[in-house]
């Protein structure tokens, strides 16, 4: 969906093309000209005209055999570069490679941005049966380990406001879909040290996670575990959270946290 216009304060045609970036970015297929141009409520000529220049600069591509339009390498590129300037990737691998090989579980460190968990890193377990997530992802705060983590975090009057701009939507019938059950789980994570979640985002698969500090104590970023249900049961939950909370207070120290 388009934004809210913003030209008279603002270069036009920057924000027309930013848009574009936007909305490829929502269709995972790619998507045609005449959709862009419904969506963005562009003409097909000014859609056509700046995805041309988007081709040539490498940052969308365009499918030869259905002429849909996807985002481009370039993207990746920079992605990439940004990511690398995360000084905390650095602190943070050391401690996700050993709570890999101890647990042999996906292993993911996640920030949150525009009030969306973002893994920012990955390791994928080797197992057979196994969970597969990408660098990139986004979730929602109430949906996901990680989203409670940073929640439980923050002074209770901007939980409150937070709150507030969460749509609880359902994406499993275990989602969380009210403020009080959200609360509720903010609350077990600040007494655990550690939060769950249990199918909540996706069938069959349960997280946990625990946050990371820098040397102020603000949390900026959480590691999580994800495992298969169907070899979680409660004994390992415990055992996966004190796990996943002993390598965030590791790589917290590693950052100069000290409590």
């Amino acid at each position: 969906m388009r934004r809210k216009q913003s030209y008279d304060t603002t270069v036009q045609s920057v924000e027309r093309t930013l848009d574009i970036i936007e909305t490829l970015s929502a269709h995972k297929t790619g998507v045609g000209v005449t959709t862009l141009s419904k969506e963005l409520k562009l003409h097909k000529s000014t859609v056509h005209r700046l995805l041309t220049t988007l081709m040539l600069r490498k940052y969308v591509e365009q499918d030869t055999e259905t002429s849909k339009y996807r985002l481009g390498m370039r993207l990746f590129e920079l992605g990439n570069a940004v990511l690398s300037k995360l000084d905390i990737r650095q602190h943070a691998m050391p401690y996700l490679r050993q709570l890999w090989r101890e647990t042999g579980e996906t292993i993911g460190l996640a920030i949150v941005d525009q009030y969306k968990v973002l893994y920012v890193d990955v390791l994928e377990t080797l197992e057979r049966v196994g969970v597969k997530s990408n660098v990139g992802e986004r979730m929602p705060l109430h949906a996901s380990a990680c989203g409670k983590t940073w929640l439980a975090s923050l002074p209770d009057e901007r939980i409150n406001e937070v709150i507030k701009l969460i749509k609880f939507e359902p994406m499993t019938p275990y989602t969380i879909d009210n403020e009080a059950k959200l609360k509720e789980a903010i609350k077990q994570s600040r007494d655990i040290g550690y939060s769950v979640d249990n199918q909540e985002y996706s069938p069959d698969l349960i997280s946990v996670a625990a946050a990371v500090r820098n040397f102020r104590g603000r949390v900026i970023a959480c590691v999580a575990i994800t495992a298969p249900a169907l070899r979680t049961d409660e004994a390992r939950i415990k055992d996966l959270g004190e796990r996943v909370k002993v390598a965030s207070q590791k790589i917290s120290q590693s950052m100069g946290f000290n409590k």
